[in-house]
């Protein structure tokens, strides 16, 4: 009788685990030689940017390979659809309101039970996420120090149709978020995606818009501010292959800011 023995899941296409090595040259400079992004600074600024030409486009779609592989049969649904008594319940004309919608797939990378987390370690995706030069990129770019004991972990993959509403992440309940905090995003799509955009405020109105259904993309943000995702637009007969991967780190500043950036 023969006896079957599981192996692990072998990955060809894993990721580096330091954050730094997933870069090239240009990126690699970016930590290496930061430069001042005045977004960050300047008052009136969204506080918010998008890098592309960071990260090759043979490394994206390896990593593309492996989130797929690893990733897409662990991940959770997140759909919060917006509520029938956000109409129904009206009681006046022009008293609408809609707190955030969203429709996405996710794993965290933050509790030590999560099947997600096992699979990150196996690709080297946690590592990589918890680098010293993960850290260090999202600090180069908004110019701050951010607190290195701890930050949020999450991979998110948007499928044709998929989008984040208008929302502004603004947290005046904790301690340490309530006036600003760093996300960082790292992005890649397959090239069954047409498009998708970031829209954000600039002075008061949400007419600031930014591609980020491409190859690859890394954002920054210093939050809060309004800001949407729309919905994921796939190239025609390829509905079903489209996803757009989006690995979110999310820091706090060290130490906490006095006032409110906004």
């Amino acid at each position: 009788m023969c006896q079957v023995i599981d192996e692990p899941l072998q990955l060809p296409h894993m990721f580096p685990h330091e954050f730094a090595d997933l870069l090239n040259a240009r990126g690699r400079r970016l930590i290496d030689s930061p430069q001042r992004f005045d977004v960050f600074h300047k008052r009136g600024e969204t506080p918010v940017i998008v890098l592309s030409d960071l990260i090759d486009d043979a490394t994206a779609k390896r990593c593309i390979q492996t989130l797929d592989q690893a990733f897409y049969p662990l991940l959770r649904r997140m759909h919060t659809p917006i509520p029938r008594e956000a109409i129904t319940g009206m009681k006046k004309n022009y008293s609408d309101t809609l707190r955030k919608t969203v429709r996405v797939k996710t794993a965290t990378l933050n509790s030590r039970k999560s099947q997600a987390l096992d699979a990150g370690r196996s690709t080297g995706l946690s590592q990589m996420m918890e680098s010293q030069s993960f850290l260090r990129f999202a600090e180069c770019i908004v110019g701050a120090p951010l607190n290195d004991a701890h930050w949020g972990r999450q991979v998110i993959c948007y499928e044709r149709g998929d989008y984040s509403g208008p929302h502004n992440d603004h947290h005046p309940e904790s301690p340490v978020a309530r006036n600003g905090f760093v996300d960082l995003h790292i992005m890649f799509s397959n090239d069954a995606v047409q498009s998708q955009w970031l829209v954000y405020e600039e002075r008061g109105f949400l007419s600031q818009s930014h591609e980020v259904g491409t190859t690859s993309g890394i954002a920054v943000y210093r939050l809060p501010f309004w800001h949407y995702t729309t919905p994921l637009v796939a190239r025609p007969g390829r509905e079903k292959d489209a996803r757009r991967w989006l690995l979110l780190g999310s820091f706090d500043f060290d130490p906490p800011l006095k006032k409110l950036q906004y």
